[in-house]
């Protein structure tokens, strides 16, 4: 179930995450604060509810169903986040041997502090959430699919329980998107800005926020915002929280709403921004916007500062036209490189997934077939 709108404003979000990662690492000084278009990861928190409410939450009505859901989940996400994983953890053996060999030290050591070889295995097990504090370490955006692994688990048992009773899902959805949204304004030292275990929260009221439209949107009650006309208005508002959001923090406790507008304004693909978020180039970076989001830092990492030292010699004095073009390159490298990781691990990554569920599914058949044979036989 495409929703081609939904699938582009993913590669935008992916993209502006990109960029807020360069500022923070020191490569877009010229620019504007970035901060804010952190926002993009609560955008990606309600349109991820959204859409797996659409697309599971009336499937996962038995065990077998919820397996399927969490084998497919996994073989989506893990191969390429365990992948990025363990290219960090190569190139810093890497570096570890030369400093070894050579006496050769670059600023920052192997496996120095943001490369905590104690964190390996907690991340490759999607726990780097599981802790109370702002550091992150090794691939660290991945941070939030971690927290979304463990919002899947509740939204899987959510749905069992709830299976033919769409408006007791709708309710259960309200009640732990405002439990959330209460502990975050209340009881977070970081509030909409956690990235710890406090961050599993910050992801349940995003995505309880989107299983909550969907299950409204179903029901008509957002029937004046599915026609079109509130795309641009919805988009606009989106915007515009983000340049509030620069100048009054507070104001990302509004983000849920924004983006359950939003979302909702461009899930029927119905209007003129559908159309050109429809287009190729902004498909194919909906399509790519997971590795997007999960290779880009090993660019900031090891990439961007020898090219920002080139550039620094070949531009002078010039800081715009340099970090300008710092950022054209970067970007450039970053879909290729996500390009390449989105063939050769994300999809078969997915097929995996996809031949497990089939391949139980089929074992499970045979059983039964031979516990009918034998029945009869009695």
């Amino acid at each position: 179930m495409r929703m081609r709108a939904l699938d582009g404003w993913r590669g935008i979000g992916a993209l502006a995450v990109c960029f807020i990662h360069l500022q923070l690492s020191g490569y877009l000084t010229a620019a504007p604060s970035l901060d804010s278009w952190t926002l993009a990861v609560d955008f990606f928190f309600v349109l991820s509810g959204f859409v797996m409410a659409r697309v599971y939450a009336d499937d996962l009505v038995d065990e077998d169903q919820v397996t399927a859901f969490v084998v497919r989940r996994i073989g989506r996400l893990w191969p390429l986040h365990v992948s990025m994983l363990v290219l960090f953890v190569a190139v810093e053996f890497l570096k570890l041997m030369i400093e070894r060999k050579t006496g050769f030290s670059s600023g920052q050591p192997a496996f120095a502090t943001a490369r905590n070889p104690s964190d390996i295995l907690p991340i490759a097990l999607f726990l780097q959430t599981a802790r109370i504090g702002p550091d992150l370490t090794w691939n660290f955006p991945s941070w939030s699919i971690s927290a979304e692994v463990w919002t899947y688990a509740v939204f899987a048992l959510l749905a069992l329980r709830t299976a033919g009773h769409p408006v007791r899902r709708l309710a259960m959805a309200a009640a732990i998107a405002l439990a959330a949204w209460l502990v975050l304004a209340f009881d977070s030292d970081y509030g909409m800005t956690s990235t710890d275990i406090f961050g599993i929260v910050r992801c349940l009221l995003g995505f309880f926020t989107g299983v909550l439209a969907e299950g409204l949107h179903r029901r008509g009650v957002f029937r004046a915002l599915t026609d079109g006309r509130a795309e641009l208005p919805s988009a606009v508002l989106g915007v515009a929280l983000v340049a509030v959001v620069a100048v009054l923090p507070a104001a990302r406790y509004a983000a849920p709403l924004v983006f359950l507008t939003l979302v909702v304004a461009h899930a029927d693909d119905r209007g003129p921004l559908s159309r050109l978020l429809a287009t190729w180039p902004v498909q194919w970076l909906g399509r790519l916007s997971y590795s997007i989001y999960l290779t880009h830092l090993f660019m900031v990492a090891y990439v961007v500062p020898r090219l920002s030292q080139t550039l620094d010699r070949l531009l002078p004095g010039d800081l715009a036209m340099r970090e300008a073009a710092v950022a054209a390159i970067y970007i450039a490298l970053v879909m290729a490189m996500s390009a390449v990781t989105w063939r050769f691990i994300e999809l078969p990554g997915q097929r995996l997934a996809t031949a497990i569920v089939a391949s139980r599914r089929q074992t499970l058949s045979s059983r039964y077939s031979r516990s009918q044979l034998d029945m009869t036989r009695l």
